[in-house]
């Protein structure tokens, strides 16, 4: 019933010339709606029937503040532009480890990331069932790496270790969650 009464309101409208809307199954009495007194969502099908974007006007005053006093507190809250070196200690609460020195005298190298961590992964796909272990940011003899990668994992879990080497973008993948032994074998080598 109501279905037909819109029908019927928007056949008379169109002959009619009203521009009124029907509103929540509403019999349109001919009266016009003034736009923006009622809020109707529309959804558009595509990027060149719908409005432009207006400028939206700003909501809040503010002023530029350009005492040094004050801006020390906000430069606190501000991300830093490059990590900060870290102090040296004798160790540390967290358990991070720092590179050691001997870490250059091998004939490859694991560059840290910015944050001063191993860039050592774990990658899980087809929803937990395929896991994939990644070092990545090598320089130097990668093969010389993976080899020593394979008899060290090969060791210390009894079993073969499938391993891929993409020379191009500088990773190793082992197939497997092999992350916490490449960590203690990274860090045994002072990386």
């Amino acid at each position: 019933m109501a279905t037909l009464l819109r029908s019927q309101c928007a056949f008379l409208r169109l002959f009619s010339g009203k521009s009124g809307q029907i509103l929540n199954n509403a019999i349109d009495s001919g009266t016009k709606l003034i736009p923006g007194s009622q809020s109707v969502v529309r959804q558009y099908s595509n990027y060149a029937h719908s409005p432009f974007v207006r400028r939206i006007k700003e909501q809040y005053d503010f002023e530029v503040a350009k005492n040094p006093e004050e801006w020390k507190y906000v430069e606190r809250l501000l991300p830093y532009e490059t990590i900060p070196k870290v102090t040296p200690k004798e160790s540390y609460p967290s358990g991070w480890v720092p590179p050691k020195e001997e870490a250059v005298n091998h004939p490859y190298f694991i560059q840290r990331s910015k944050n001063h961590e191993l860039p050592i992964y774990l990658n899980i796909t087809y929803r937990g069932i395929r896991k994939i272990s990644m070092i990545k940011r090598i320089e130097g003899d990668i093969w010389l790496m993976n080899d020593e990668i394979k008899a060290y994992l090969k060791k210390k879990n009894n079993r073969y270790i499938e391993t891929r080497v993409h020379e191009a973008a500088k990773f190793i993948e082992t197939k497997g969650d092999y992350v916490h032994d490449l960590r203690e074998w990274a860090l045994s080598k002072g990386f």
